[in-house]
């Protein structure tokens, strides 16, 4: 079996950036759910969530489950929280905005081009923290 491929880190500010390249299991959400704790302890209460999963694919059920509790969950911890799909991955991108719908925040976008992410976020990012999040994506 593949092993989950994530990163989760808190560098700057209250930006949380997040990559995402696989989930194959139940235990690996809740490894990512660890990370994330972390992250949002070392953004505060006003976190914002940058995430690049360009790399990602379908979720299977078990995992997709898994993921919206913990989306769930999760909803009153960030400010912000945004999403870069694979514009080409349309199958993948149509599951990312149902868990989005789903976990029923409106504080959470997925996209599928990184400018109009970044416009979206930096209204919540100060100028270091919008200068952070464009090299994040920009690093893959």
């Amino acid at each position: 079996m593949r092993a989950a491929e994530f990163e989760v880190q808190c560098a700057v500010g209250k930006l949380i950036e997040a990559r995402l390249t696989w989930l194959g299991t139940r235990a690996d959400v809740e490894r990512m759910q660890m990370m994330m704790l972390e992250a949002f302890t070392a953004a505060g209460p006003q976190g914002v969530i940058c995430a690049d999963w360009r790399q990602a694919h379908v979720f299977a059920p078990e995992v997709g489950d898994a993921l919206l509790e913990l989306l769930k969950r999760g909803n009153r911890q960030f400010k912000r929280s945004a999403v870069l799909v694979a514009a080409h991955e349309a199958t993948f991108g149509l599951q990312v905005e149902r868990l989005f719908r789903d976990a029923k925040n409106e504080a959470r976008r997925s996209f599928r081009a990184p400018e109009p992410m970044l416009e979206w976020l930096s209204e919540a990012l100060t100028p270091i923290e919008q200068q952070r999040a464009r090299a994040f994506l920009g690093s893959r």
